[in-house]
């Protein structure tokens, strides 16, 4: 089996024009939650056993993880999750109708650390607005990693954001983290920081209507 490489340039030109697909929407009785940068889908599929009325999506950059994930979940029997090959940066809107999403998930986003690579990090104003569009009101976001500088410019960027009068509000307090997992799920690497004993900063924002 080929070797995944472990992080792609979203902004590659054969990654910014992906052949578009019908939009994806949850069943009636189910809710939308979706995972960006999913990889291997382990978080989803965990996710899976606790949220049966959820279509689970996740959105992976790497055509091969997706056929990947999308196999594992063949082999586990898991049937309320569905990966697909798209760019977060520029393919949100065509995936997800305006306010049919319940939740989206970042989980340990790459923290591309030169500076010259800074415009290529997932939680940035640009995204920020597509979430918005998408999310339902009083929809959330949920941010985990481990690196406290990405933490930090996520919630600048959320704390922020009033576009089209819609804001998004920090669930638990302005600038504050959440100390444990509310999510019953893990990804893989939530599970190799905790046997590590790295530090895990969670940040989780609901949006509202401003005007």
């Amino acid at each position: 089996m080929p070797k995944i490489r472990q992080h792609v340039n979203p902004l590659k030109s054969d990654l910014l024009t992906i052949a578009a697909g019908p939009r994806i929407g949850a069943p009636p009785g189910h809710f939308l939650e979706v995972e960006l940068g999913s990889a291997e889908s382990l978080f989803l599929m965990e996710r899976a056993a606790v949220v049966a009325d959820a279509l689970l999506v996740g959105v992976e950059i790497r055509r091969e993880m997706v056929v990947r994930a999308n196999r594992l979940c063949a082999e586990a029997g898991v049937t309320g999750v569905r990966n697909v090959f798209a760019n977060i940066s520029v393919d949100l809107p065509r995936l997800f109708a305006p306010r049919s999403v319940t939740r989206f998930h970042i989980n340990f986003p790459d923290p591309w650390f030169k500076s010259r690579q800074h415009k290529r990090r997932v939680v940035a104003p640009a995204l920020v607005e597509q979430l918005a569009h998408a999310l339902k009101v009083g929809g959330e976001v949920s941010v985990m990693t481990d690196i406290f500088d990405i933490a930090l410019e996520a919630m600048a960027v959320l704390e922020s954001h009033h576009v089209d009068g819609i804001g998004f509000v920090n669930a638990r307090a302005p600038w504050s983290f959440w100390a444990r997992n509310p999510w019953d799920a893990r990804s893989r690497r939530e599970r190799q920081c905790e046997i590590e004993g790295q530090k895990i900063w969670r940040l989780l924002y609901r949006t509202f209507e401003t005007a």
